[in-house]
């Protein structure tokens, strides 16, 4: 999943890394300037990243409804699925290193066997979580051998890593190998109280070797979800004062007939323009829960878990 080919490598390194220092940011809209007029939330509302980038709503009624009538809808099914592939990531990725650190790189070659005999373990667990959704539809059945495919995808990716620096490098300690073949960190909390946003925030991926933010996307593309990775970096800089410059929104889905999962990757820099667009979104949502502003129903409200309160 956070896996780059050759051809990205290339592509971030000789392309979009120098464009971005070429271009350079307004350092009144790096993170850590949080304190600044420009950074500072309008109101004592806490918000969570997701709920800022959102604009499947695109008047934001959505946050309306659940802040200021206290409206409670459950999960949709598509919204099940996204969080049982999220899951997964943040349980695989972990445990190969955990095995590694307690057992040594000796483990290595026993590691695609003990991997692969926790998933039946994983796909019990997104049967449950998918049973207690309402509309239960037949696309739900397909998520159990999308899980499958997906660990058994990343297992290969883990394994193929670890080889290729065991097989580079003589002498190599644990954490060394780990830093080298798994250089990303999965679900790292961040706490984003300095810009207006929940103190138990998680971002998806940080690759750590690039500081780069990876949010991970089960639909279509749409324009706003780079707003995602942006929420993330700016509260990254506003903890750590370390710069990060470039996003990227991962793409998963699972073509028909096909033997592994699709994967594809939307690498962008981390704009002035992208960066004021989460700010305002920010203070536009804090606005109409402060001030208890009904902002109007949508014109497509599509597949909205809240279209039943709009109609």
């Amino acid at each position: 999943m956070y896996f780059f080919s050759e051809e990205e490598r290339k592509y971030l390194l000789k392309k979009l890394i120098p464009k971005a220092r070429e271009k350079g940011i307004a350092e009144d809209l790096r993170g850590w300037n949080w304190h600044s007029t420009e950074l500072s939330p309008p109101h004592d509302i806490i918000l969570p990243v997701w709920e800022v980038s959102d604009r499947y709503c695109e008047t934001g009624r959505d946050s309306y409804l659940r802040h200021v009538q206290k409206v409670s809808v459950p999960a949709s099914e598509e919204m099940v699925a996204g969080r049982i592939y999220h899951q997964a990531m943040a349980e695989l990725y972990p445990t190969a290193k955990r095995l590694i650190y307690r057992e040594g790189m000796g483990i290595c070659t026993d590691l695609p066997q003990i991997l692969m005999e926790r998933l039946p373990e994983a796909i019990i667990e997104a049967e449950e979580q998918l049973s207690q959704v309402k509309c239960y539809t037949e696309s739900g059945k397909d998520v159990g051998e999308n899980l499958r495919k997906l660990w058994s995808f990343e297992v290969s990716r883990i394994v193929a890593a670890i080889y290729a620096y065991l097989g580079k490098y003589k002498y190599m300690s644990d954490d060394s190998l780990i830093n080298h073949a798994l250089p990303f960190v999965v679900e790292h909390k961040l706490d984003g109280q300095y810009l207006g946003l929940s103190s138990n925030l998680s971002a998806d991926a940080i690759n750590m070797g690039g500081m780069l933010i990876c949010d991970l996307k089960t639909g279509p593309r749409r324009d706003f979800h780079r707003l995602s990775a942006t929420g993330y970096a700016l509260v990254y800089e506003s903890l750590y004062e370390v710069p990060i410059s470039i996003g990227c929104t991962v793409y998963l889905s699972f073509p028909k007939n096909h033997p592994t999962p699709h994967i594809d990757r939307d690498f962008f820099i981390i704009t002035d323009e992208i960066r004021q667009w989460f700010i305002e979104e920010r203070d536009s949502k804090q606005d109409l829960i402060f001030c208890e502003r009904d902002p109007g129903k949508c014109q497509n409200p599509g597949s909205c878990r809240y279209s039943e309160y709009c109609r």
